[in-house]
């Protein structure tokens, strides 16, 4: 069976992680010179909160190299963060090539990170759960990654800032206070999704956004990941909404892993949404 190897970059529920059997490496976490790499999100959420600022680098090549060799299987799928954002795509594709006479490793680019990847990670592993060859898997990962779609609420771009991963969403830096800066990803990169003022002007914006893809794709069904670094509670109004409007298969909430929160600081919440059709 093809077996999916990701980072903890992506954001997957744990009951799908262990049902279809999901290998999550982590990143290696800093506050300054120590390492904090096993703490959980609201150890390292209280920290930021305290004026901590974490870092985080790629995964090692050695660390993919051990986790490919040790896996028993002859095909894996690694799926990983945007390589516009990250060098562990590229970390991928060397430890690949290291265990080609052991193993075959295919790397993929999601173009995306955190909630958006999660999703393309929780459909390839659905795919290599019900026995499909590593083609059938790698095609539905590029599948989904041509359609859903990712937005996030973030209360601090400068979090984002600091990182050099903003991109095009620099044009949000500097924007009035009470302000809720929305971000998306087009063509691998972080690029403005809008501005609003309050919570229910964000939730409206992204229903119409839905409303609009649905409406393309001829699409009937979502599946919808929901998350946040500190505070669940606009997650659980947004379900609220869109199980009230849209006819949605699978919902999750989950708290975004410590290495996101290092990009999108406390506060920040987010949603990915794939349109399913019948």
């Amino acid at each position: 069976m093809v077996k999916i190897v990701t980072g903890d970059g992506s954001d997957i529920p744990e009951a799908a992680v262990k049902k279809y059997d999901i290998t999550i490496l982590k990143h290696p976490l800093y506050f300054g010179d120590e390492e904090v790499t096993s703490i959980s999100p609201d150890q390292f959420y209280k920290r930021v909160k305290e004026g901590k600022m974490p870092r985080t680098t790629l995964l090692p090549t050695g660390l993919l190299v051990n986790t490919y060799k040790k896996l028993e299987t002859d095909a894996i799928l690694s799926i990983h963060l945007s390589s516009k954002m990250s060098g562990t795509y590229n970390s991928a594709l060397t430890a690949a090539e290291m265990v080609k006479d052991n193993v075959r490793v295919e790397v993929f680019d999601t173009g995306l990170t955190t909630l958006g990847e999660g999703m393309i990670v929780l459909e390839s592993a659905i795919e290599a759960f019900a026995g499909k060859d590593i083609e059938s898997v790698k095609g539905k990962a590029e599948e989904v990654r041509s359609k859903v779609k990712m937005v996030l609420a973030i209360n601090d771009l400068n979090f984002l800032h600091r990182s050099g991963r903003l991109g095009k969403g620099k044009a949000l830096l500097g924007a009035v206070l009470k302000i809720i800066p929305m971000v998306t990803f087009v063509d691998a990169e972080v690029v403005p999704f809008g501005r609003v003022r309050t919570t229910s002007q964000a939730i409206s914006k992204i229903k119409n956004e839905i409303r609009k893809d649905l409406a393309v794709s001829k699409a009937e069904r979502l599946k919808v990941l929901l998350g946040y670094t500190t505070d669940d509670k606009i997650c659980r109004e947004l379900e609220e909404t869109i199980r009230e409007e849209f006819t949605v298969s699978e919902l999750y909430i989950l708290q975004l892993n410590s290495v996101v929160g290092v990009y999108v600081g406390p506060g920040a919440w987010g949603i990915s949404y794939y349109p399913i059709e019948d």
